[in-house]
């Protein structure tokens, strides 16, 4: 049986998608060897490699985003780009707008796992050592925050000190970690989900504060797997492009799911032909 690895990139909200590609597997009765993730990739690589299922992770999602109890944020209401609610926790401090306690403390319980070690499918997760620009790689020890350190956008999340390294988003050096899978597995998956075109064309006026930020973080991402693939590929690609969806508007899942319903059958055709010919 051929040892199959999906690596999930960075993208925010786009990062939904991961969910719908995930079932592919599901349905074709495959459990991955290894999983890599970066930043919105990092946390549903984390769950998928907790043995969690497509459908578990929706609902949580669905909790997060959409439940009267416990809320997620409000996005994109009026000119503001996001409400902080119940589950953002404001920072007073240097790094950022956002300590992410709150959600590292939900995610915990969600996974159930304290460490890389105790997961069921061997799991890889991608920060960036702020000083130093170099990737930093967790695959052992405590699990959540690693994770958190691979999400923590600069200037929205505040950095994580983790083993005397200051860590922040990993999509700021590797957006699409396939090539951490590659000694290991017979059969890669990369699902890239960086946004080809943000904000559309324009429409004549200036984009905000916010959307300037996130769009030239996402530009950055573009040009660094670009530049990947030129030296190193996976053997499957799914390029998902999913449009008119800014980074932190988690709230349309529907929207993105159906987006994202091709390239899930895309990567069912492909997978199965690549282990029919093996």
């Amino acid at each position: 049986m051929s040892k199959i690895g999906i690596a999930f990139g960075a993208g925010g909200a786009r990062g939904l998608a991961h969910i719908k590609v995930y079932e592919a597997l599901e349905e074709l009765g495959i459990t991955p060897h290894a999983i890599s993730g970066t930043s919105i990739g990092a946390i549903i690589g984390s769950a998928f490699a907790a043995g969690k299922d497509s459908k578990e992770v929706l609902e949580a999602v669905d909790d997060l985003i959409f439940s009267k109890n416990v809320k997620f944020w409000e996005f994109h209401k009026k000119n503001d780009w996001f409400k902080i609610l119940e589950l953002v926790d404001p920072s007073i401090n240097a790094g950022g707008i956002i300590k992410g306690e709150k959600f590292a403390s939900y995610f915990a319980e969600f996974i159930g796992y304290k460490t890389f070690e105790e997961l069921p499918i061997k799991n890889k997760v991608v920060a960036t050592n702020y000083w130093s620009k170099d990737p930093v790689i967790f695959e052992s020890g405590p699990l959540l925050n690693p994770v958190r350190a691979s999400y923590s956008l600069p200037g929205l999340f505040t950095p994580v000190e983790l083993n005397k390294l200051l860590l922040v988003d990993g999509g700021m050096v590797n957006p699409l970690p396939f090539d951490l899978l590659q000694s290991e597995c017979d059969i890669v998956i990369a699902v890239d989900v960086s946004a080809k075109n943000p904000n559309g064309n324009g429409n004549g006026s200036l984009p905000s504060a916010a959307d300037v930020l996130f769009s030239t973080f996402q530009i950055m991402q573009n040009s660094i797997i670009n530049e990947k693939l030129i030296n190193s590929q996976p053997d499957i690609l799914i390029k998902a492009d999913i449009p008119d969806i800014r980074m932190l508007e988690f709230n349309k899942v529907k929207q993105i799911f159906d987006s994202t319903d091709r390239y899930k059958e895309e990567l069912k055709k492909k997978l199965d032909k690549l282990i029919s010919a093996g």
